[in-house]
């Protein structure tokens, strides 16, 4: 996300230099639900206190933010890793190897059973956990493409693939439209959704395959604040019907596998007359070979590419203690 001069970069933060939650979790990748568990559960990354309670966190907060969030990455849980910042001494790597649990296996494995007796209960617990405790980036990476991944391989030849397909989408999409409201945040962008119809030359399972692909999208992009359209299946000639009618900043094309060459030429004369970035997301974007300039990078990148729709963004002006009603950016019902 493009940010003005006042409002936070990518660098670090100056000594002195107080930033509120809101803008801690664009720098760092940790929502502000996160970074509040981590303080209330586990005593880490203390914040100053304005003198209404708005969390200031320093450059140290910052430091202990990128520390934590590579112990995670190496698969210690967030229940281990306040010892090991704290220790001064070099950790030998059976040390680190003790600290180090089959967290997302078992919860893998857990989801599955969630899955499969359709219990609601069981399937939105896990999932508040991980999203809870861990950053998005994160839990994509370790929990839910495996799951999805290996969850796509197991109903392979079960009678009942399309039933728990569909009762897991239903799931999914109703936690994109509860939990992760903006509530009353900005949004970063607005992308459309189209999966690219071939009909009768589809690939049997690819449709499967490609819905639990847009499931995980639809959590990634709700968790980047992005407002999203789903067209559903479209031709690839209809989408110039598009031009001038709708108001997004991108639009995300899911391919089926193997498109022609000819299919692959008339994409790419469709997508020269688009007026705004088109690019393919999804398990088989790279099979279009001749078009991969129109790949999308993360979905972290893409937005990064794009103006910023923040109306009133927080400036980056707490030098010291005092002052922040910017506190409130990124952070609703701050004080807890």
């Amino acid at each position: 996300m493009k940010q003005d001069t006042q409002s936070m970069t990518n660098d670090e933060p100056d000594d002195g230099v107080l930033l509120p939650i809101g803008e801690v979790s664009l720098l760092t990748g940790v929502n502000a639900v996160t970074l509040r568990a981590w303080q209330r559960r586990f005593g880490l990354v203390i914040p100053a206190r304005t003198p209404k309670g708005h969390r200031l966190y320093t450059s140290e907060n910052i430091q202990e933010i990128h520390e934590i969030n590579a112990w995670l990455a190496k698969g210690v849980a967030i229940s281990k890793v306040k010892p090991l910042l704290m220790s001064t001494a070099k950790l030998s790597s059976e040390m680190i190897e003790s600290q180090v649990v089959d967290l997302w296996d078992e919860q893998i494995t857990a989801l599955n059973t969630a899955v499969f007796d359709f219990n609601q209960h069981k399937l939105q617990q896990i999932l508040d956990d991980a999203f809870g405790l861990y950053p998005f980036q994160l839990v994509k990476e370790k929990l839910l493409q495996p799951w999805l991944n290996q969850l796509d391989d197991l109903v392979d030849e079960r009678l009942d693939a399309e039933l728990i397909v569909a009762w897991l989408k239903s799931e999914l999409l109703s936690r994109v439209g509860g939990r992760y409201v903006f509530g009353g945040q900005a949004i970063a962008a607005r992308m459309a959704v189209v999966q690219l119809s071939r009909g009768a030359a589809t690939p049997p399972n690819s449709a499967r395959t490609k819905s639990l692909f847009s499931l995980l999208l639809s959590l990634e992009l709700a968790s980047l604040r992005v407002s999203v359209i789903d067209l559903g299946e479209q031709a690839i000639g209809s989408l110039p019907l598009l031009q001038g009618r709708l108001n997004v900043d991108a639009l995300l094309l899911m391919p089926d596998p193997n498109h022609s060459g000819s299919e692959q030429a008339e994409m790419l004369t469709v997508l020269a007359q688009m007026s705004f970035p088109c690019r393919f997301v999804g398990p088989f974007a790279p099979t279009l070979t001749s078009l991969s300039a129109f790949w999308a990078p993360s979905m972290t990148d893409l937005i990064g590419q794009m103006p910023s729709r923040a109306v009133g963004k927080t400036n980056r002006s707490h030098k010291g203690k005092g002052k922040s009603e910017q506190g409130k950016s990124g952070e609703n019902n701050d004080i807890s």
